[in-house]
């Protein structure tokens, strides 16, 4: 939620963005997180970074279970850090979860502070996808995982038309609709179609000096879940 004016722009569209997202993904979208979490292995007690964590999904399902995990959670929209921060309120979460207004790419954190950093759907707006990486390597400790959920095109063929013609119709005509702002969702749809393939993320993960990558594919492929260890 970081390129050009973003920030804005996803405050906008806070107050529908949850439904948005369970809506159009047909509420897969909750069982990717739950993978995304689960594949963090966060130890009991650890401390986790949610980066670009909006609506703070993430960082809940970090901090509901058992363990008695720390969870930080940051994002430059107020926006959605407000509706993330009503959510923690109502789940009583407000001792296990902070919320920080903060650019990813210049993390407000020491270096090797975090046994894990996740970011979902987040990575795609970075306005440098490099300096993003390497910033939340940085603040891994040794032996923690960096886990992203992103979208990833399908093979060419009709799988690929399909996908284009949601992106580029479905997905910017209800989003509208809904929140109000077709400008939003036609910017996300962009940023979906115009994202890295999944030999481009693993370069990036390389980049930063993290190894063991691997490249989980969910939902037959529309979305991956990448992670990399800090050794």
């Amino acid at each position: 939620m970081q390129k050009h004016d973003t920030p804005e722009m996803f405050s906008e569209i806070a107050p529908t963005y949850d439904l948005l997202n369970h809506v159009l993904s047909l509420n897969v979208d909750r069982l990717w997180r739950r993978d995304l979490i689960r594949l963090a292995e966060v130890p009991d007690g650890g401390c986790v970074l949610d980066a670009c964590t909006g609506t703070a999904d993430v960082a809940i399902g970090f901090a509901a279970r058992p363990g008695g995990r720390w969870v930080f959670g940051v994002d430059l929209s107020r926006g959605m850090l407000r509706h993330g921060a009503e959510k923690i309120e109502k789940k009583k979460l407000n001792g296990r979860v902070r919320l920080v207004e903060s650019d990813v790419l210049e993390l407000p954190f020491r270096s090797e502070s975090f046994d894990a950093v996740t970011i979902a759907f987040g990575l795609r707006n970075l306005p440098d996808y490099r300096k993003g990486v390497a910033e939340m390597a940085r603040v891994l400790k040794p032996g923690g995982k960096l886990v992203v959920l992103e979208f990833c095109p399908p093979a060419g063929g009709v799988r690929l038309r399909a996908y284009n013609i949601y992106l580029r119709r479905v997905l910017p005509f209800v989003g509208g609709l809904v929140s109000g702002s077709r400008e939003a969702y036609r910017y996300l749809a962009s940023s979906i179609g115009d994202f890295l393939s999944r030999d481009e993320v693993h370069d990036l993960v390389r980049s930063a000096g993290l190894e063991n990558f691997q490249a989980k594919k969910m939902t037959g492929g529309i979305a991956y879940i990448y992670i990399g260890e800090k050794v």
